[in-house]
């Protein structure tokens, strides 16, 4: 780690120490240095000086908007110096409060420090510049009470000629006690003869993961999804074959409406599926309770608890090959376990694990909002009229 940057870490950790007594003194500064502001929609996030932001987190363009909100819910708001630079920027939430961030610049860098909506320090970030370029980003969050987040995350920009080719990342953070983000990180950029960039690829202790690719660029995203698919359909009836010790009445594939990719896996017990028959009365209680991967009494940190990423590495690459900023990537998920489950659904499970002859493999999100419509993709109409009959 260079002087620099150990210089930058110990500013922001002293400056973490009062930044809750600092808050406003700084902001008198920062709102008397404005000469303009200006209001743009959610996400803009004008005032984020890292390369490459917007393309690695999949944040959608800036957008300024004409006038300032009669009432402000999701906009974000910045005060302008007269040198153009953002100094005050504030992220509104729905109840008017908001997140609020003053950068001030020294030299050759620019100091921001953010507050939550509770008025609590939330963060200090470090951006560095040498001849006009950004070359080091350094963030801090302070260690707080909860789940709050907290670590550190240091970036090092390279270049070839004006552009960005690597990003080293060095971070340690967690939320609570969840590591969310730990060691050393790469992502190389790769642009055409233009300059324009073509795909962000990290190299991490898991593989290779694409962030972004330029889009009519790489392998078709049908051929990439389908290539989940394909694993899914391999991996899972040998990882029933080992888990399954009791008859089961369904495999089930839950994922995030938003994130479907890769699911959870659920294996629905028939013993527990006869308990609640038994003690359930009313039929629409019964229904979302058996078709819910999160009552299986297996689930999650039960006896089944697979992370299908650790267990097939052919997957995990097929995962990493699709990029962060698919476009539909929500609905392409959802529509390839639905495939897979129709596929999975066709084997014969009697050759593989303790099934009952009602046994049924769909995929399903988390609020079950997609249930009838995807137990319609994979399970036959004959066997859900089965099941609607005993249900």
């Amino acid at each position: 780690m260079d002087d620099l940057i150990e210089t930058d870490l110990r500013t922001a950790r002293r400056a973490l120490e009062d930044l809750g007594e600092r808050r406003t003194e700084l902001r008198q500064a920062c709102e008397g240095a404005v000469v303009q502001w200006r209001w743009a929609r959610e996400g803009s996030d004008l005032q984020r000086p890292q390369p490459l932001y917007r393309e690695r987190y999949g944040q959608p363009s800036p957008r300024l908007l004409e006038e300032a909100p009669a009432s402000p819910r999701d906009e974000q708001q910045y005060g302008f110096d007269a040198s153009g630079e953002i100094v005050v920027a504030r992220e509104y939430g729905g109840s008017g409060s908001f997140r609020e961030e003053l950068r001030v610049r020294r030299s050759e860098t620019v100091e921001g420090y953010r507050w939550s909506t509770s008025g609590d320090p939330f963060q200090v970030n470090i951006a560095r510049y040498t001849d006009g370029k950004i070359r080091s980003y350094v963030t801090l969050w302070p260690k707080g009470q909860g789940d709050s987040l907290h670590g550190r995350s240091i970036q090092r920009y390279v270049y070839d000629g004006d552009l960005v080719s690597e990003i080293h990342e060095d971070s340690d953070v967690a939320l609570g006690d969840v590591g969310l983000q730990s060691g050393p990180t790469l992502i190389r950029a790769s642009y055409d003869p233009l300059g324009r960039l073509l795909e962000l690829r990290e190299h991490g202790d898991r593989g290779e993961k694409v962030l972004y690719r330029a889009s009519g660029s790489g392998p078709s995203m049908d051929k990439l999804q389908r290539r989940v698919e394909d694993r899914l359909v391999e991996t899972l009836p040998k990882l029933v074959r080992e888990h399954a010790g009791e008859p089961i009445y369904g495999l089930v594939l839950h994922y995030h409406p938003e994130w479907p990719l890769p699911p959870t896996i659920g294996l629905g017990l028939e013993r527990d599926r006869q308990t609640w028959m038994n003690t359930i009365d009313d039929a629409e209680t019964l229904r979302l309770t058996v078709w819910n991967p999160a009552e299986f009494s297996n689930y999650g940190g039960g006896t089944v608890n697979w992370d299908l990423t650790e267990i097939d590495a052919e997957l995990t690459r097929a995962l990493h090959a699709i990029p962060d900023n698919a476009d539909g990537a929500a609905e392409r998920g959802r529509a390839t376990l639905n495939r897979a489950a129709r596929r999975l659904q066709k084997l014969d499970w009697r050759s593989i694990a303790p099934v009952t002859d009602d046994f049924v493999v769909f995929a399903v999100d988390f609020e079950l909002t997609d249930l009838d419509a995807n137990l319609s993709h994979s399970v036959p109409v004959s066997l859900r009229e089965k099941l609607a009959s005993v249900r």
